[in-house]
């Protein structure tokens, strides 16, 4: 029987050139890694100085809202003041007050009805078109405002200089 060669499984090549490596290579000294304390250290403080920027912000914020709740708070005193006070004006101004000062100390009196009073007569103004010739109908108004308003502009300035 005729055993077929298979070389897809020698590795007896790949030893040889690992066994050549190795007798090049110079045996290596047993550095220490140096570990990277900056890099770990300049990450830390970055992180430190963004917190500390956050809360600064909102330790501002927060101040700003307590001011507000301050000034509401005085608003709303003022507000309260402010009702008493209107409230004591109306008190204190009484009519009868008001009248005895105005004829005690002030002098004044009331009007005698047949000689101090005076009655007029007010006439409805005539919605008919006038005769004056600085009025404009609503007809001329509405064709053509703006010759109207030159037209009313130009017999005003006639009107200043006759």
């Amino acid at each position: 029987m005729v055993v077929a060669d298979n070389r897809a499984y020698d590795y007896s090549s790949y030893e040889y050139l690992e066994q050549l490596k190795q007798e090049n290579q110079l045996p290596k000294k047993n550095k220490r890694k140096k570990p990277k304390h900056k890099a770990h250290i300049m990450n830390i403080a970055f992180v430190f100085a963004v917190s500390i920027f956050i809360i600064s912000r909102y330790a501002y914020i927060a101040e700003i809202n307590f001011e507000n709740k301050q000034y509401d708070k005085q608003i709303k005193q003022t507000e309260t003041e402010n009702t008493d006070l209107n409230v004591q004006l109306m008190k204190s101004v009484n009519l009868e007050n008001l009248e005895k000062v105005a004829v005690d100390k002030l002098g004044m009196q009331y009007p005698d009805v047949l000689n101090q009073i005076v009655y007029l007569q007010v006439q409805e103004p005539n919605t008919s078109v006038a005769a004056d010739d600085d009025f404009h109908g609503i007809e001329d108004a509405e064709e053509n405002k703006y010759l109207a308003s030159v037209r009313n502009v130009i017999s005003n300035i006639l009107k200043v200089l006759d």
